[in-house]
């Protein structure tokens, strides 16, 4: 396994040099090229007639296409019942079109809601399992951490998991929690960027588009314990998961996030008539949206066991 984890390693640093390996320009949404280029040197590993790539969050297909570009032997799957960011209602149709277009015939589209479809998996991949999982879908706590667990049973022997909006603090809680209570999986890798692309100047945006986008977490299976435990870093702080509790038992729950625009508003009255005495708030962003609270993580880590044995063994 360690060789395994070695050329993961390999094709993620492969892949930060030289980015995507195919690309088309028909092909837009919201990505790095360098996660881009990882999925894809993934898949041309580790996707066969006995394993395919799957991923939840397809939006307009810029991963699931590229990745099926880079893998003509193998399949392609991706789950969305494109509830989301498609005002329009016109996603599912996009991505149709760009198949057609780019002449694949390996894509295969699960038009559900992501629970359902993970439950039901069996009914989707032929007999397949998941070789590689890419999750990028809904970026709440509960969805991140549902997503990790309900796709143990599918997965390959030797499968990588890459999750992307890792800059978000509730998708690395997730990801820890997911990690602290299944120790069979371990970190590979960890990358982050001090905000959301959109919350960046263009250098920023250039930076991310060429780069890993909102931060990215690599994990792996390792039965064996061969990696060291490593984990992404949380807050301390358990307040915002706590207040979860207020939220769900309030006599309207859903008005929080119909009325998120009026309690920016309000808050940013707040901030005119305390001036400098918002700082003593234990969390105030830095935005009026897409907070990471990312500004000090790392800017690329990988597990210290691969790197440690990778340099033993070629000195030996």
């Amino acid at each position: 396994m360690l060789d395994h984890f070695n050329h993961l390693s390999h094709l993620i640093q492969e892949a930060s040099t030289n980015g995507v390996l195919n690309e088309s320009d028909i092909l837009t949404g919201f990505s790095g090229k360098k996660l881009i280029g990882s999925l894809q040197r993934f898949a041309n590993y580790l996707v066969n007639d006995q394993q395919c790539y799957l991923e939840v969050g397809v939006f307009q297909g810029l991963s699931l296409l590229s990745v099926a570009l880079s893998i003509p032997d193998g399949f392609a799957y991706g789950i969305d019942n494109f509830a989301y960011f498609d005002k329009d209602r016109k996603n599912f149709s996009i991505v149709k079109e760009r198949t057609a277009k780019l002449k694949l015939s390996n894509v295969g589209i699960i038009n559900m809601d992501y629970e359902d479809a993970l439950e039901n998996l069996n009914d989707h991949l032929n007999g397949k399992k998941v070789g590689v999982y890419f999750i990028d879908g809904p970026h709440d706590y509960r969805s991140q951490l549902m997503c990790l667990s309900l796709i143990k049973p599918f997965l390959s022997p030797d499968a990588v998991i890459l999750v992307d909006d890792c800059n978000y603090n509730q998708v690395r809680q997730a990801n820890r929690d997911f990690l602290l209570t299944n120790p069979e999986f371990k970190l590979l890798y960890q990358t982050y960027t001090q905000a959301h692309p959109m919350n960046q100047d263009q250098h920023g945006k250039q930076e991310a588009a060429e780069g890993w986008w909102n931060g990215v977490n690599v994990i792996v299976k390792d039965p064996e314990n061969i990696l060291v435990p490593l984990f992404p870093p949380c807050m301390r702080d358990k307040t915002i998961f706590e207040n979860e509790q207020l939220i769900q038992t309030s006599k309207y729950p859903l008005a929080f996030e119909r009325n998120i625009s009026l309690v920016t508003k309000i808050e940013e009255i707040k901030r005119k008539i305390k001036k400098k005495k918002i700082i003593t708030d234990r969390l105030v962003g830095k935005y009026d949206r897409m907070n990471t609270y990312s500004e000090h993580l790392t800017r690329g880590e990988f597990n210290q066991s691969v790197m440690i044995k990778s340099r033993a063994a070629a000195l030996a």
